[in-house]
């Protein structure tokens, strides 16, 4: 509805605006009660999502942080006496170990290189922009292109036929980089010292080490064979000036080398690899050098105690934020007095006595709050009842690895350490760190069914599992009071009754606007009476006036 001019007092000397003001202040007060009760709603709903929120990530991390994974239990810690020599890593299942290591040589891989000297003049440092049609290695071009195949052996395999396509107008080194990129399994690369006398020179390499590694022209044979690939093969390798005998079957390292397997001694049992990086009973070996003489390496694997010990405290520390949280929102004082301000209280305040206000008003929106204290009461129990499985090892709770619940009241069921020594199987008398040390270095498997075994029934799955699935309780249960992200009104308890609020204001303020016509054309009625009375009335006067005279 358009506003309308309206003008009062002009018959009553009434001020009709402040009249109707003030008339329209007390028929608001109903609608100013249920817009506080809208905003109560919607912060309401933001606590509920506050909370959600950090238990899904609780409830996430358990992946996140490791402690829902067996490898995290089963990390392991591995040194070597002479880095120098090897370094290792535990991949897998790695057992606790102690090895004795000599390495007699490296693996390297073969090499070819291009000979200089007599007949042998090397090659231009230029060559690597000329195109390649421009010189002289016999290619044959068809439709401007050129297929090449050779046959390539890695380490162990056998020869395999590799082809690939250049252009005429391809560069030397993009030749090159083609070559480098084939399936040919090798690095070639022209090598341009500056040392004084120094020929450029080309270098090729595999990629793979290990004795075994050729490369031999392409005979052409078989299915699909093509005779002018194989002859560009034998072209490409001349003009590059390596050694290129046709009745030799594989090309002549010239001044480069064969390659050679890892040979070494691992407890007295030598053995040979095509690679220096190899995995041997859940270790990984990187062999990095030769030892000297009757030089021993040693390499040891133990359990990672450091490691577990910080994401089991991590998961601690994250459980405990979440139930600070739980029992700050059920004990938080709720000040009843302190209501969401509209729009006029708020222009009347500066914003920060906006901010203290308002943070009055938001204070215990959570008190005593049925779900949450569902919430904390099923994480309590899921964490810290027994583990009723045969497969839990000598682990059936919490306390027997040394994470007790808080003594305190007020922590609400906390973990903590336990500060009490309890006597162990093997007669030790240890507090809550050291147990829990001693049960990650005597059982990481028991630990982790602790954790996150699975059982038939809830009291028989790990303590983790079972919180994991009080957690998807307590959080499906809190959505459906409040929602999440994606889900709109109607599907929630608290957006069902914003929307019932949102229609009950709708329909007050279209109320208001009637009440606000209804005074406005009283008011009107009263104008235009006194208007006729006062017409009426001077009219008297006026007639009496003349009578008189």
């Amino acid at each position: 509805m358009s506003e309308m001019l309206r003008f009062g007092g002009l018959a009553s000397g009434l001020d009709t605006h402040q009249i109707v003001d003030d008339l329209m202040k007390a028929e608001r007060i109903p609608l100013d009660k249920m817009q506080q009760d809208r905003q109560l709603l919607d912060w309401k709903q933001d606590a509920y999502r506050d909370v959600n929120l950090q238990m899904t990530k609780l409830r996430d991390s358990f992946r996140a942080t490791g402690l829902g994974l067996q490898s995290t239990f089963l990390q392991k810690a591995v040194t070597s006496s002479n880095e120098r020599v090897a370094t290792a890593t535990a991949v897998g299942n790695a057992p606790n170990t102690s090895v004795q290591l000599q390495v007699e040589q490296l693996a390297t891989a073969t090499s070819w290189i291009t000979p200089v000297g007599e007949g042998h003049p090397g090659v231009n440092e230029n060559v690597l922009d000329r195109p390649v049609k421009e010189w002289d290695s016999g290619l044959v071009f068809e439709n401007g292109k050129a297929t090449i195949s050779l046959d390539v052996k890695r380490p162990g395999g056998a020869f395999e036929t590799v082809s690939f396509e250049v252009a005429e107008n391809d560069s030397i080194a993009q030749v090159l980089t083609k070559m480098n990129r084939s399936d040919l399994g090798v690095n070639t690369y022209l090598d341009q010292s500056s040392a004084e006398g120094a020929v450029p020179q080309f270098i090729m390499t595999m990629t793979e080490s290990g004795h075994g590694g050729a490369i031999r022209l392409s005979s052409a044979e078989g299915e699909g064979g093509d005779p002018s690939a194989a002859m560009n093969g034998q072209g490409l390798l001349a003009a590059l000036g390596f050694q290129v005998d046709e009745d030799q079957p594989e090309l002549d390292t010239g001044a480069g080398s064969e390659g050679q397997n890892a040979r070494f001694t691992l407890n007295g049992h030598t053995t040979e690899r095509t690679s220096n990086t190899f995995t041997i009973n859940g270790i990984n070996y990187q062999l990095n050098g030769e030892t000297v003489g009757n030089e021993r390496v040693t390499v040891s694997a133990q359990t990672d105690t450091d490691a577990i010990m910080e994401k089991i405290m991590g998961f601690v520390e994250e459980y405990n934020e979440l139930v600070d949280t739980l029992n700050g929102a059920l004990r938080e004082e709720r000040f009843r007095d302190y209501h969401p301000l509209s729009t006029e209280e708020r222009r009347a305040m500066s914003e920060h006595e906006v901010e203290m206000w308002e943070e009055k008003a938001m204070s215990g929106l959570l008190r005593r709050d049925p779900a949450l204290s569902s919430a904390l009461s099923g994480m309590r129990m899921s964490l810290y009842s027994s583990v009723q499985k045969e497969a839990a090892g000598m682990f059936r709770d919490l306390a027997s690895i040394g994470l007790v619940s808080s003594s305190d009241y007020m922590d609400g069921g906390k973990i903590v350490l336990d500060t009490n020594r309890r006597t162990m199987p093997d007669g030790q008398r240890l507090d809550g760190e050291d147990r829990l040390r001693h049960a990650i270095e005597s059982d990481p498997e028991g630990l982790y069914q602790l954790f996150m075994g699975s059982g038939a029934t809830e009291s028989e799955s790990g303590v983790l599992r079972r919180l994991r699935g009080s957690l998807d309780t307590a959080i499906d249960r809190i959505t459906q009071r409040a929602g999440r992200e994606g889900r709109t009104m109607h599907q929630f308890t608290l957006g069902r009754e914003m929307m019932s609020m949102d229609d009950r204001i709708s329909n007050f303020e279209r109320r208001l606007q009637q009440v606000e016509q209804r005074y406005w054309s009283q008011f009107t009625a009263l104008e235009r009476a006194m208007a006729k009375a006062n017409a009426q009335a001077d009219q008297m006067f006026s007639l009496l006036g003349g009578g008189m005279m």
